[in-house]
């Protein structure tokens, strides 16, 4: 997926691994660390700007990996 300024491309992504794996928020709150409100908050785009920290957390709270690779424009 080339990331073009839209987070919420990328938690759906994580949306689609919570259905894939049955992970509900409550289990990635709890791992996170966070309420399970917060956890809803941030997959729904309702927390303004995320950093890259919380987009690490949520992929580990899934069992995932978030990999990014940047490349030079042509």
């Amino acid at each position: 997926m080339k990331y073009e300024g839209n987070i919420n491309d990328i938690m759906k992504v994580i949306e689609h691994i919570k259905i894939d794996y049955e992970i509900n928020n409550t289990e990635i709150a709890k791992s996170m660390g966070k309420s399970k409100q917060t956890v809803s908050n941030l997959l729904n785009g309702q927390t303004g700007n995320i950093t890259l920290n919380t987009l690490v957390a949520l992929c580990n709270a899934v069992g995932c990996e978030l990999h990014i690779d940047i490349k030079r424009k042509d």
